[in-house]
């Protein structure tokens, strides 16, 4: 018997739920933020991004990029330069403690996803990937068509 729409919805909820719930009992022991890991890792892998370019790769607003790396700049993990060429643009750079931070910050991320997928075969993570870039594709297609 085929699964139907609505206990999809709920397994995914459900999935959802208790990544977000363990994600964030985890991080706060470790002096996470919420969505700091995903961020501190972008910049690490982007040095010089601008804020307009985190916000666009993490999908949430500007604002939401500004208090995140203002609690960042705070804690000495991030500085920031304006743009050579537009002084309107700001550049996200690590400090050094901040790239400890971003090494950290990813061994938790990899961590925790390892445990999700703890028991899938190489098949299975493969299709797994395949259905996800597929829904990701039919949410880009149905925006398009709204």
């Amino acid at each position: 018997m085929e699964p139907s729409v609505k206990q999809l919805i709920e397994s995914l909820s459900q999935v959802y739920k208790t990544i977000h719930q363990k994600s964030y009992q985890k991080m706060n022991n470790m002096n996470f933020y919420p969505g700091q890991p995903k961020l501190l890792s972008l910049i690490k892998h982007h040095e010089g991004i601008t804020q307009k370019d985190l916000s666009e790769k993490t999908h949430v607003t500007a604002a939401t990029i500004t208090g995140m790396l203002n609690k960042l700049e705070a804690n000495h993990y991030v500085y920031r330069v304006p743009d050579s060429t537009d002084k309107r643009v700001m550049r996200v750079y690590l400090t050094p403690e901040g790239k400890h931070f971003a090494e950290h910050a990813e061994r938790f991320l990899i961590s925790m996803f390892e445990q999700l997928f703890t028991g899938f075969s190489d098949e299975e993570l493969q299709t797994f990937n395949h259905l996800l870039e597929k829904m990701k594709s039919n949410l880009r297609n149905s925006d398009s068509k709204s």
